[in-house]
């Protein structure tokens, strides 16, 4: 027990973090009481005080930076003084991780959508995906809802969960506060409607380039379900075909992983865009939603293992050497 003890005082922050992790799979806030949320509406809010036509987009550009710096200096000014006189740091650090993972509540619209699709209730299905996805699902037929449940299933956990990891294990709790707040603002500001054009060009681009290392380490560790080598040209390949080529790459070698095709034609506010196909030639239908909810929660199962093995490696390497 007294060994137990001193494992888990050495390894504070690590199991900080892994509580962390474990809990934002089994349980989330209420909307109301999520802080995410909370920043979600400040920026619309936000928005709606600065982005108006009569501003020049230099006003703009410069408004949405202050407006991000206003929010996030006074948290980490008050993380800061919590770790001051916090009895147990580490605790901080759970809340923390916690507040900032976003999984549980996004997972759960993702299984009802499933759970509609198998049941072929269409209609529900598309009214719940118009709460996550930018686009216009209302024109979607049965074909467009199943990829745009895979498309966005992948995107929004992956730079919800994934990214907020990579960038703590990265830079510590204020790299992951910093990533989260940008792409929320990113978000809430997004460049593919016309009126957020100025607003939301610095966080878009500060985002995309947070997400560009992330993208990539999770497109390797969705090829391990597939031919990782064999096809790796052809994820390049597709991803800079794509608007953004981190997430061209990462949705080509989902695609590719569950033998899917994704991409094509969708609206943005009565806006059509066509995007390149990529991944698998073969349209997805209600079983291959099920099967990516499976492949991105496994992905999550699979960093959690890479990362307490790397954090005990020295242990066991010294376990085994005597």
């Amino acid at each position: 027990m007294q060994t137990l003890l001193m494992l888990m005082e050495q390894h504070a922050a690590f199991f900080s973090f892994l509580t962390a992790a474990l809990c934002s799979f089994c349980f989330s806030l209420p909307k109301d009481l999520n802080p995410l949320s909370a920043f979600a509406l400040i920026f619309q809010r936000i928005a709606i005080k600065v982005n108006l036509p009569e501003r020049n987009d230099g006003y703009k550009r410069l408004a949405s930076m202050l407006a991000f710096s206003l929010i996030f200096f006074p948290i980490v000014l008050i993380i800061s003084q919590l770790y001051v006189v916090a009895f147990k740091p580490f605790i901080i650090d759970l809340v923390a991780i916690y507040l900032l993972l976003s999984w549980h509540d996004k997972m759960h619209v993702y299984k009802q959508i499933d759970n509609d699709l198998q049941y072929e209730s269409l209609a529900t299905a598309k009214l719940l995906l118009d709460k996550l996805t930018l686009r216009e699902t209302k024109p979607l037929s049965q074909l467009g809802t199943h990829k745009a449940a895979i498309e966005s299933l992948v995107l929004q956990l992956t730079n919800g969960w994934f990214a907020v990891v990579f960038w703590y294990l990265a830079t510590g709790i204020y790299g992951a506060l910093f990533y989260q707040l940008m792409h929320i603002c990113a978000q809430q500001w997004n460049c593919k409607l016309p009126k957020y054009n100025a607003l939301g060009k610095l966080p878009s681009l500060i985002t995309s380039l947070l997400q560009i290392p992330v993208h990539i380490v999770v497109s390797f560790t969705f090829a391990l379900y597939d031919k990782p080598i064999k096809n790796l040209f052809k994820k390049f390949k597709q991803g800079a075909d794509w608007h953004h080529f981190s997430s061209g790459l990462l949705l080509s070698s989902f695609g590719l992983s569950t033998e899917t095709q994704l991409g094509g034609v969708r609206l943005y506010e009565a806006q059509k865009v066509t995007y390149a196909s990529i991944g698998f030639d073969q349209q997805p239908n209600a079983e291959k939603v099920s099967l990516a909810i499976q492949r991105i929660s496994l992905s999550a199962w699979f960093w959690l293992v890479c990362i307490s093995g790397y954090e005990f490696l020295p242990q066991i390497l010294e376990h085994f050497s005597q």
